[in-house]
Formats: C-alpha cells, structure tokens, sequence
C-alpha cells in the first residue's frame, strides 16, 4: 500500500501527463465502430504490464485535484518564451474534459522508480496539434514562487517516430525531459515517454516515466503497442 506522499506524487505526475496530453476533440471519428466492451476492461490490467509493475489505485477526484492545483500555478507563474503560455493553457483547459471522459489504470515498480500510466477516452484526439505544439514549444520554463520559494522547471519535449508496429495507426510519441529546482536545492530531473494513438472513436494515451535522467525507449514502446492493440482486437 503507498503511502500519503507516494499517493501526492503519482497524482502530481498523472495530472502533469493529462497537461502534456491535451486531446481537442477531432472531426473524424473514423470508419471503425468503437468498441462494445466497456472502456475500463480496455485498460491494460496487472499482469499486462511490466514484470515488477505493481498496479495502483489513482482515484479521479485525487487527479483532477492535482491537475487543477497545477492549471492554478501556471496562472501565477511567468513562462518562458512567453509566446508559449497560450498553448500550454489550451493543453490544461483540453486536459480537463480529457480526463472527465477518461478510464485510467496505472502501475508503478518500487524498484525502479518508473510510473506507468494510461488514458483512455471516448473521443478522438487532434494529435497533429500536439505534434506542432511541441515543436513551436519544444523547451518552456516555467518560474514560479511557493511559500518564498522561487521554482523554476525547465521542459524540452522531442517529437519521435511512433513505434513501428503500429504502422498504418494514427499514433505519435513524445520523450520530455523537464528538469526543476526548488530555491537554491539541487536539480531534480524526471523523464517520460509519451504516447497517444487514434483509433475506433477512442484515444489512448500511455506515459512511462520517473524522476531519473534516463529510461528504457523499448520497454515504454511495448506498453503502448499492448494498450493500443487492446482496444483494436476488442470486441
């Protein structure tokens, strides 16, 4: 059982997923029917994540506290290029009926510290605008103050290739690096891999990450190839 502090933390890295994955509903819902079997039994259960992988409990009402104490500090902090604040604000609002209309599963490996999360909602994400947002945005900086602490957290996101098993899937994926530091402590660096596929009316949203400098691309590929080939063999 996780404690208070370890419950905090996931919630903190869910709702800062939801933020980095803001789904505007798209026009095309495509040509094949959603699926019958319920959202929640879509999500990848226990044994279907990594070995080690623990599943957790993340309660939506703790996630969209999380994800609205973060909307509320990037409405007092400054943003670094300036330019970019309207866009990450589009994300947040996005992020919000993202997670209303969202089943979520998660898991996290005591061991290594990696989180797994996934999304999954009725309705069709605009992941072209994602795509072009992270390259208008590629490195933010966000500067705020908690308590007379200055925070400052730096985030550089690199589109990648989706993996190549979903060939002919509507799909992308992401690598964020954000790298914080609270007053004069040391940098606290996190990473995560961030994919989202299209497909049967649905958007499946996968992240992998951890508070480390580095992470393993492939196990994080497996995962998101595995969710999204749930909901496409599902009946």
């Amino acid at each position: 059982m996780i404690n208070q502090r370890g419950a905090r933390w996931m919630a903190g890295l869910a709702a800062g997923a939801l933020l980095l994955a803001g789904c505007s509903e798209s026009a095309s819902q495509g040509s094949t029917a959603a699926p019958s079997t319920p959202r929640d039994q879509l999500l990848l259960t226990q044994d279907e994540f990594p070995a080690g992988a623990r599943k957790v409990e993340l309660p939506k009402d703790k996630l969209e506290a999380a994800a609205a104490d973060m909307a509320g500090l990037q409405d007092t902090a400054t943003l670094t290029p300036a330019e970019c604040a309207s866009i990450t604000k589009d994300l947040g609002t996005a992020s919000k009926t993202l997670l209303t209309d969202s089943a979520v599963s998660a898991a996290t490996d005591g061991k290594s510290g990696v989180m797994y999360i996934e999304f999954l909602a009725g309705r069709t994400g605009d992941l072209q605008a994602i795509t072009d947002g992270n390259k208008r945005c590629g490195e933010v900086t966000v500067t705020s103050s908690v308590e007379g602490k200055q925070i400052s957290t730096t985030a550089k996101v690199e589109n990648l290739s989706a993996p190549a098993d979903l060939k002919g899937a509507t799909a992308i994926a992401y690598l964020t690096t954000t790298v914080s530091t609270v007053g004069s402590g040391k940098p606290l660096t996190s990473v995560g891999y961030q994919g989202m596929a299209v497909l049967r009316g649905t958007t499946v949203v996968v992240r992998v990450s951890a508070i480390k400098d580095s992470l393993d691309e492939a196990a994080f590929q497996k995962v998101f190839v595995d969710a999204v080939r749930k909901v496409e063999q599902a009946a």
